[in-house]
């Protein structure tokens, strides 16, 4: 399914696979597999990525509540709770408020099996392995506001479908550690990252944020040699990044003991004079203390 033909077919959200259903007026749910290529350390989903699903799926929940306007992205908060490994992934979003100015809505993420049934806990309970919150700030409908067949009876169901990703996402979207231990990183701006603004999609932001926390916080290799994930993720979206590349700014904060950390990133936009686009708070523990259910 495409908006005004977003994304096209070579577009990081169709090389991602999404499926996608819109259930009521206010409730969706999108799905994604849990491939090789989309889990970090532990085999557990990216953060960066889990990011990106439920931006998608919070827009999908929007769309009829926000009729005739449009939206953008203004902050997105991502919790994990267990490890996200599927095999299939869905994000479950419902609007919560609609306001004159902002949209807020909540999505609960899901490990499913291969048939796409809820993976159940001992106790028989599907519990979500994720929580996440996104406002949207409310844009009024102009000539060039993304066209929006919503005379569809519901359930809508719609694919994102592209050629798939043959290396690690990192890899795929271009990002480079330039200085780990301060935590820089860069990415080139293409258009196969763009969202229907013409700026990098703002789950991509998110997994830059992502990269330069755990790149400070020792890369791959946290205390006594384990790994840590990221488990934490507030983002604050400021201002577009259009021109790039895009550049990590990080801060470790103190009081944070040698397992894991917090780390605020700001998102620059290099070939825009610096402009601040993006602050991200990320928060990474080992990936025993998760696999344990112990973010």
């Amino acid at each position: 399914m495409a908006f005004g033909g977003y994304p096209p077919a070579r577009h990081f959200l169709s090389d991602l696979g999404m499926e996608a259903e819109v259930t009521s007026e206010t409730t969706a749910s999108v799905r994604i597999r849990a491939t090789p290529h989309v889990t970090g350390p532990g085999g557990s989903v990216r953060a960066g990525v889990l990011a990106t699903l439920v931006d998608v799926v919070g827009g999908s929940a929007a769309l009829r509540a926000l009729h005739p306007d449009w939206m953008a992205t203004a902050d997105l908060t991502l919790q994990v709770v267990q490890p996200v490994v599927g095999p299939w992934v869905e994000a479950r979003a419902t609007v919560l408020r609609r306001g004159r100015t902002t949209l807020v809505v909540e999505a609960l993420v899901f490990n499913l099996d291969e048939d796409g049934a809820d993976l159940v806990d001992p106790d028989g309970r599907a519990a979500p392995v994720a929580w996440a919150s996104m406002t949207f700030a409310v844009l009024p409908g102009r000539d060039s506001t993304p066209v929006r067949d919503l005379s569809e009876e519901l359930p809508v169901r719609w694919a994102m479908t592209g050629a798939g990703l043959d290396q690690p996402v990192t890899e795929v979207l271009g990002i480079t550690v330039v200085d780990a231990a301060d935590g820089v990183v860069s990415l080139p701006v293409a258009e196969y990252l763009r969202n229907s603004f013409g700026a990098v999609q703002g789950g991509v932001m998110a997994t830059i944020g992502e990269v330069a926390a755990t790149a400070m916080l020792g890369g791959p290799d946290g205390p006594d040699g384990e790994p840590v994930v990221v488990t934490d993720l507030q983002v604050a979206y400021l201002a577009l990044g259009r021109v790039g590349p895009i550049v990590s700014r990080s801060k470790r904060l103190a009081g944070d003991g040698p397992a894991g950390g917090s780390v605020v990133v700001e998102l620059v936009d290099q070939g825009a004079d610096d402009r601040l686009t993006t602050v991200v708070n990320a928060r990474a523990v080992p990936v025993g203390s998760m696999a344990a259910g112990h973010p």
